[in-house]
């Protein structure tokens, strides 16, 4: 748990793995598919890499990116002090433009409460969202659920804040259970979801659940993505036999804390595409920080690269 900028304290999930870093690229090869002796060249964050020929498959490979720094920054004090929208929220914006991008907000560990006037933070939020939304983004309202043992009434809540007050095109669920008993726990909180938000796109409500790894497919079931890994590490196993017939395009990948994502970057979304993943994000930040507070410093090279491979969709 951490604290926002803000000061309340919000949570990111499934991180007790994160904080080392992947050292070979044939460990990421070998997770995912590809030969153990291919190399692979630094990718240049401000020059585009060639993406490697790729098999075609009919839908891109998105981002899905946590989002959950605060939408504005300051600096000065006094008559000096000034606020200007977050970089990292303008970036994500403007990758919008080139790659599918669905991006989770998470104010204090979920919604800051309605209010009328809105507070601060509430004001600060729907500006932001409003901008991303503009920008063609899917956003998402962070909401725990302490692997299912929360109280659903308190989950709804959240989900009822999002829906009144944030104008968000679905939920991202985290800390999710992957046992088959609490699959009712979440097919309750995806259907409260569907119910409640109504996006302004006319789109229905997107529903994400986040277990780290691959779970039970009863909970699969229930969401529109589903982040099968979440770790410090490139690894991807092979899918279990229960999930063997869902599709891939489902799939979400978050990789954290890769010291050397450069080298790896433009191999790993590679592989990840010809496997049909649906969503990625990799992040080289998480090195005794929250991972998700800011981007990657990789960001802008991942949507050239994601780009360049969505170019082989049919």
């Amino acid at each position: 748990m951490a604290k926002d900028q803000m000061g309340g304290t919000r949570m990111y999930g499934r991180l007790c793995r994160w904080g080392g870093a992947v050292a070979l690229t044939a460990l990421l090869l070998a997770g995912c598919g590809g030969g153990s002796t291919a190399t692979v060249a630094a990718p240049d964050a401000q020059t585009p890499q060639a993406a490697p020929q790729v098999a075609a498959r009919s839908t891109p490979m998105g981002v899905l990116v946590p989002l959950y720094g605060y939408p504005l920054v300051s600096s000065g004090s006094g008559a000096s002090y000034t606020t200007e929208d977050n970089p990292a929220w303008t970036q994500v914006a403007a990758g919008a433009a080139l790659v599918p991008t669905v991006a989770i907000i998470n104010p204090s560990n979920g919604p800051v409460a309605c209010t009328s006037p809105p507070s601060a933070t509430l004001a600060a939020f729907e500006q932001g969202i409003g901008k991303l939304r503009a920008a063609g983004v899917t956003v998402l309202g962070y909401v725990h659920t302490l692997y299912g043992n929360r109280d659903p009434a308190l989950v709804a809540v959240d989900v009822q804040t999002y829906a009144q007050c944030y104008d968000v095109d679905g939920v991202f669920f985290d800390e999710v259970s992957t046992q088959a008993s609490k699959a009712s726990y979440y097919a309750q909180a995806a259907a409260t979801v569907r119910a409640d938000i109504k996006p302004s796109s006319g789109k229905a409500a997107l529903v994400a659940i986040n277990p780290g790894t691959y779970p039970d497919s009863t909970l699969a079931d229930s969401a529109d993505i589903t982040v099968m890994h979440e770790s410090a590490d490139l690894n991807l196993a092979a899918v279990p036999t229960s999930l063997s017939s869902y599709p891939t395009t489902r799939f979400a990948y978050l990789a954290l804390g890769l010291s050397e994502l450069p080298q790896l970057q433009t191999s790993m979304l590679s592989s990840l595409y010809q496997r049909g993943i649906g969503y990625v994000d990799l992040t080289d930040q998480g090195a005794g920080n929250d991972p998700w507070a800011t981007l990657s410093t990789q960001y802008s090279a991942m949507i050239q690269t994601l780009h360049q491979l969505n170019q082989g969709t049919n």
